[in-house]
């Protein structure tokens, strides 16, 4: 845990890892090591913090296509400034640009430095994870991975929806 208000001037480093973290939807990180620096600094009154994220981690998810669990190696860099002021933009002192994108809202005094770093994998993972690239998927009709082999369904062009089918086959052509 870091105390904000205890942070040096000069700013400081520290390095950590956890063999596991937990995200959401049954995925999570394994092999978890990071390096930080957070430098403050004083801007209004407000303590404002620089942050430098270094990381490496196995991201455990799940492939959008087929459902098998995949395994991907990340590494992550991530700059940006932490804020505790909650108006930052409503003071009317302080105007964003494209470069203040990446400020973060602070409201507490303490930071769990392991779910910082978890946050920004989260910020980052693939937003479709794919087990390979050309995942066939599974089977709309009885769900069989298609990278495992072909089902014994129609492909889905021979078998109409029946309501479909019914409407065409009453269409005449003039």
């Amino acid at each position: 845990m870091i105390e904000i208000a205890k942070l040096p001037l000069d700013g400081l480093r520290i390095e950590g890892s956890s063999e596991f973290v937990p995200l959401e939807e049954k995925e999570a990180l394994r092999g978890l090591s990071w390096q930080l620096f957070l430098m403050p600094t004083d801007k209004d009154g407000y303590k404002d913090i620089f942050f430098d994220i270094r990381a490496e981690a196995v991201y455990e998810g799940f492939c959008c296509r087929c459902l098998e669990p995949v395994d991907t190696t990340m590494a992550l860099r991530a700059q940006f400034l932490g804020s505790s002021d909650p108006n930052l933009v409503a003071r009317g002192s302080y105007m964003l640009g494209v470069q203040d994108l990446d400020v973060v809202y602070l409201p507490e005094g303490i930071l769990d430095e392991a779910a910082l770093v978890a946050e920004q994998f989260v910020l980052q993972r693939p937003m479709q994870a794919l087990c390979v690239e050309d995942c066939k998927g599974l089977c709309p009709q009885c769900g069989k991975n298609l990278n495992k082999g072909q089902c014994a369904c129609r492909p889905a062009g021979d078998a109409p929806n029946g309501a479909l089918a019914k409407a065409l086959a009453q269409l005449t052509i003039e």
